[in-house]
């Protein structure tokens, strides 16, 4: 999924132009193992979470699933992006800070921690039904989403290090390519947008299979 984003943003010459291709892939492994990280602490104080913190999770998820199947697919799709745009904003904002980078960090922790909760909820709760609607309706599109989200945080961990280091060096020559930044973010907030059309197709195609309520 990287290779596939950084194939259509290859004649960009941006703000780690000067970082070889390698140094990129390991700042995006580094990203998605921060993720991961959030993914399995989520999944584990789900498994150790209380009785009565279930029973709230369950009154929440069945109105969220309520309300959801009520809506049109433009609502739903709507719903998806908007979503995807607010974490997208908020790493382009903090990338713009010298000291951005443990922010980043934690954006993908705790996205990753609110993704695994809500696996290991519904895995817990609905058995096999929910292992279906993770593997249907759930983790396709979060898939794409979660690339996007590490390929523009990669993007916003070298342009905070290059505000740094500039600020640091006082080195005006090599100032960061805000032009090339944004294009990138660009890039990721159309796979965000295809992640959040798959999400919507998806939940319309196979939604009627499911019932929490």
């Amino acid at each position: 999924m990287f290779r596939v984003i950084q194939k259509r943003t290859g004649r960009i010459q941006g703000y780690y132009h000067h970082a070889p291709a390698q140094k990129a892939h390991q700042q995006e492994v580094v990203l998605f193992l921060i993720f991961f990280l959030g993914l399995v602490l989520g999944t584990l104080a789900m498994r150790k979470s209380s009785s009565l913190l279930l029973e709230r999770l369950l009154s929440l998820f069945e109105n969220y699933f309520s309300v959801k199947s009520t809506q049109s697919p433009a609502i739903n799709f709507s719903n998806a992006l908007f979503k995807q745009t607010l974490l997208l904003l908020s790493a382009f904002c903090i990338g713009l800070c010298t000291v951005g980078v443990p922010f980043l960090y934690f954006v993908l922790l705790a996205y990753g921690a609110g993704s695994g909760i809500v696996s290991a909820y519904l895995y817990k709760t609905y058995m096999l039904k929910g292992i279906g609607y993770c593997a249907l309706i759930l983790y396709p599109g979060m898939i794409v989403s979660v690339a996007s989200l590490i390929f523009a945080c990669a993007a916003s961990v070298s342009m905070s290090r290059g505000l740094m280091q500039n600020l640091l060096q006082k080195d005006a020559a090599n100032s960061p390519n805000f032009r090339s930044y944004c294009m990138r973010y660009l890039t990721a907030f159309a796979f965000a947008a295809g992640s959040a059309v798959l999400e919507t197709a998806l939940y319309a195609l196979f939604s009627k299979y499911f019932q929490f309520s």
